[in-house]
C-alpha cells in the first residue's frame, strides 16, 4: 500500500511539475543551472519495471555529469560502485568532449543533443526536490522524466548528487 501511494505521489508530483506552470513550490521545482551542474547517481525507484513503460538504458546502475560547458556525460554498469565526484571527473575527463552530447537547461526541461547521431534529441522534464518527502525522495534529489513525444511519460529517473 505504501509503495503504491509512493508511486502515485511520484507520478502526480512529477507530472504536475513537468507539465504545469514553471514555478517552484515548497516541495521543489526546476533546478537552476548551478544546481544541475555536477555529478549524479541514479537511485532505484520502487516498481521501476512497472512505472517505466520503456527502458532505453537497461543497465541498472547509472552515473551522470553536467558540466558548465554544456556537455553531459553518462555511464552505466550492471555492477554498483560508490564513485566519488573526483573519480567521476577523472573517468569522464578521459572521454572526448567532441564526441560527447550537449545539453541545455530551459526552465523545466533539459534537452540533450548528440551531434554524432543525426536527428538525435532527448527532452527531459526536470524537478529538484526542495524538501525531504520520504525515505526515497530527499532534498536535493533530481527527478528526470522522459516523454514519448506526445506528452506521455515513459521513463522516470531519480538522481542523487555525488559530492
Amino acid at each position: 500500500m505504501i509503495l503504491r501511494s509512493l508511486t502515485i505521489f511520484i507520478l502526480t508530483f512529477v507530472s504536475i511539475s513537468v507539465f504545469g506552470q514553471e514555478n517552484k513550490s515548497e516541495a521543489g521545482g526546476p533546478p537552476t543551472l548551478s544546481e544541475l551542474i555536477g555529478f549524479w547517481k541514479k537511485v532505484e525507484l520502487p516498481n521501476e519495471e512497472t512505472i517505466n513503460k520503456t527502458n532505453p538504458w537497461p543497465q541498472k546502475h547509472q552515473w551522470f555529469a553536467f558540466y558548465e560547458n554544456g556537455k553531459v556525460y553518462s555511464m552505466m554498469s550492471d555492477k554498483d560502485y560508490d564513485y566519488l565526484a573526483k573519480e567521476l571527473k577523472e573517468i569522464f575527463g578521459a572521454l572526448s568532449a567532441d564526441r560527447t552530447p550537449d545539453y541545455k537547461l530551459s526552465g523545466q526541461f533539459v534537452s540533450i543533443v548528440n551531434k554524432d547521431i543525426k536527428g538525435y534529441q532527448e527532452i527531459w522534464g526536470v524537478n529538484l526536490f526542495a524538501i525531504d518527502v520520504n525515505e526515497l525522495l530527499k532534498k536535493g534529489n533530481l527527478m528526470m522524466t522522459l516523454d514519448d513525444g506526445k506528452g506521455n511519460i515513459i521513463y522516470y529517473r531519480l538522481l542523487k548528487r555525488i559530492d
